[in-house]
C-alpha cells in the first residue's frame, strides 16, 4: 500500500510545471543558492551585495504563465538557459534544514532536479506514513481512512511538491499517528519505544521546513494527551485540568508571539489603521467581523475551492464538493461515536484553529483570501481529523468507507487531470479532451501526461480497494 500511495503522489509530482506551487520561485532560489551561493549552479552577484545569479528557470520559473490560465507552460522554452540576478531567497524566514537537504538534488538541469525533489518528498512521505501506521496498524486503520479521505487535492499536491509545506504535512501526520500509538500502548514497550522515537523524529522533521509546524504539534499533542489520560483517570481531574489550562495558556502565548513577529502589530479591535479598497474605508473592527463571516470560505480552501498553484488552477467544483463530503461523512460519524470529552476536545481544537486564522489575518490587516493561505493551517486541520477518528468507539462501517472511497477517488482523478491540463495546454481546452493531444508542454523525460493521470488515478483507487478488502477480511 505504501507503493500505491507513492505512485499516487508521484503522479502529482509530475502533474505541474516548474514553479507551479505557491512561492516556488522563492523556495527554488533558496535551494539552489543557500545564503552563500552554490557554484556552479548559483553564484553571488558581484554587482549586488545580496544578489544571486542562477538559471531563470529556478529563480522565476512561473513568471511567463502564472495568472494566465489559458497559457501553457510551453512559454518556459523561451527562458531555458538564461540566467538572472535575484535577491529573493531565504534569509531566516524558513528553517534551513529542508532547503539544505534539497540542495543535494540540484544539477545543471533544473526541470530534472525539481522532479527529483518532488519524487523524493513523495517517497519519504509514503514511507514515513506507512512505517508509523505499522506501529499499531489495527488501531490506526480508521485514522488513516479519515486522513486519506481529505488529502485530495491540497495535501497530495503539497506533499508531492518542492514547497516547504511538504515536510510539515508529512511530519505532523506521522507525529499524530505515533503519539496515538504511544499513548494507547504505553504499557507495551515494543510499541512505546519505536513510537516515542518516531515522535521525536517527526518533531524534528516538521520543524525542519516551517516554523509554525511546531505550534500545530504542541496543540495537537496537548489534545492527544488530555483525551487519553483524562479517560484513564491516571491523574486527578482537578490537577489534570489545571495542568492542561497552564499548558494551553503557555502555548497560546507562544503562538501569539510567533504571529506577532510574523505578521506585524495591527490590533484586533478598533484602532487607527484603515483598509482602502476601491475607495471603501474599513476599520479593524469591521474587518474582524467580515473575516469571521468569511471563515467558511477559508475552510473550503482545505478542499481545493481556492484552486491550486498560485490559486489560478480552476478545479472542477466536483473536486472540492466530493472532498468536503468525504470529510463530513468520516468526521460526523467519528463525533457521533465519541464520548462527550472527545467531542469537546474536537470543538476546542476547531475553535482554536478559527481564532488563529482570524488573528493571523487581523495582524496582516487583510481580508480572508488576501494574504493568509489555507496551507498554513492544513497540518493543524489534518491533526484534528486524525484525532477525531482515533477517539471514536466504533469502527467505520464498510458502507461508509466504500462511499468515502468513491468520493475521494473521483475527486483525486478530476483534480489531477485539471492540474495536468492547466500546464499541458492551458485551461482554454476542456478537461475531457485527451491530455496527449493537443499538447503544448510536457517534461522532456518520463511518461506522457495521459499515462501519469491514469497512474495516479488507478493507484489511488487500488489503495482504497485494498483497504476495503482488508476490512472485509477482518
Amino acid at each position: 500500500m505504501a507503493l500505491l500511495l507513492f505512485m499516487t503522489l508521484a503522479a502529482w509530482s509530475m502533474g505541474s510545471a516548474v514553479g507551479g506551487s505557491p512561492d516556488e520561485d522563492y523556495v527554488l532560489t533558496s535551494i539552489w543558492c543557500g545564503t552563500e551561493g552554490n557554484p556552479p549552479y548559483c553564484r553571488k552577484d558581484p554587482d549586488r551585495y545580496w544578489g544571486m545569479i542562477l538559471p531563470i528557470m529556478a529563480a522565476e520559473p512561473q513568471t511567463c504563465y502564472s495568472l494566465r490560465q489559458n497559457l501553457s507552460a510551453n512559454c518556459q522554452a523561451v527562458i531555458q538557459g538564461r540566467e538572472v540576478s535575484t535577491d529573493v531567497y531565504n534569509l531566516g524566514l524558513y528553517p534551513k534544514r529542508y532547503l539544505d537537504f534539497a540542495r543535494n538534488f540540484v544539477s545543471p538541469f533544473v526541470e530534472a532536479s525539481v522532479v527529483k525533489i518532488r519524487l523524493f518528498n513523495s517517497f519519504i512521505g509514503a514511507l514515513l506514513i506507512f512505517v508509523t501506521l505499522s506501529l499499531d496498524s489495527r488501531r490506526l486503520s480508521d485514522s488513516f481512512i479519515a486522513w486519506l479521505a481529505v488529502i485530495t487535492p491540497c495535501v497530495s499536491y503539497f506533499i508531492a511538491s518542492v514547497n516547504t509545506s511538504s515536510w510539515t504535512l508529512i511530519g505532523t501526520t506521522c507525529f499524530v499517528y505515533a503519539t496515538i500509538a504511544a499513548t494507547k500502548n504505553y504499557r507495551n514497550l515494543k510499541i512505546l519505544i519505536p513510537a516515542s522515537l518516531t515522535i521525536v523524529f517527526s518533531v524534528w522533521f516538521t520543524n525542519s521546513s516551517r516554523h509554525e509546524g511546531k505550534y500545530a504539534i504542541l496543540f495537537l499533542a496537548l489534545a492527544l494527551l488530555f483525551s487519553e489520560f483524562h479517560k484513564k483517570k491516571l491523574v486527578l481531574k482537578p490537577v489534570g485540568n489545571a495542568l492542561v489550562g497552564i499548558l494551553f495558556t503557555a502555548m497560546a502565548y507562544l503562538v501569539y508571539m510567533h504571529l506577532d513577529r510574523a505578521y506585524g502589530s495591527a490590533s484586533l479591535v478598533e484602532g487607527s489603521r484603515y483598509l482602502f479598497d476601491n475607495g471603501v474605508v474599513t476599520s479593524e473592527g469591521n474587518l474582524l467581523v467580515q473575516n469571521f463571516l468569511d471563515l467558511p470560505r477559508f475552510f473550503l480552501g482545505f478542499f481545493g475551492s481556492w484552486g491550486l498553484g498560485w490559486f489560478e488552477i480552476e478545479l472542477t467544483h466536483t473536486v472540492w464538493l466530493f472532498s468536503m463530503q468525504a470529510f463530513l461523512l468520516t468526521t460526523v460519524f467519528s463525533l457521533r461515536k465519541s464520548g462527550e470529552i472527545h467531542r469537546w476536545i474536537f470543538v476546542a481544537l476547531f475553535v482554536t484553529m478559527c481564532i488563529l486564522i482570524l488573528y493571523a489575518n487581523q495582524k496582516q490587516f487583510g481580508e480572508i483570501g488576501e494574504y493568509i493561505q489555507p496551507r498554513y493551517f492544513l497540518p493543524f486541520f489534518l491533526g484534528i481529523v486524525i484525532i477525531a477518528a482515533a477517539n471514536k468507539t466504533e469502527r467505520y462501517p464498510n458502507s461508509l468507507v466504500i462511499t468515502v472511497a468513491i468520493l475521494a477517488t473521483i475527486s483525486n482523478s478530476i483534480a489531477l487531470r485539471d492540474t495536468i491540463r492547466r500546464y499541458t495546454t492551458g485551461q482554454d481546452v476542456l478537461t475531457s479532451k485527451s491530455l496527449n493531444y493537443p499538447i503544448e508542454w510536457w517534461w522532456q523525460f518520463g511518461p506522457q501526461p495521459e499515462t501519469v493521470w491514469l497512474t495516479g488515478t488507478l493507484a489511488f483507487a487500488t489503495l482504497w480497494a485494498l483497504l476495503i478488502y482488508q476490512r472485509i477480511e477482518r
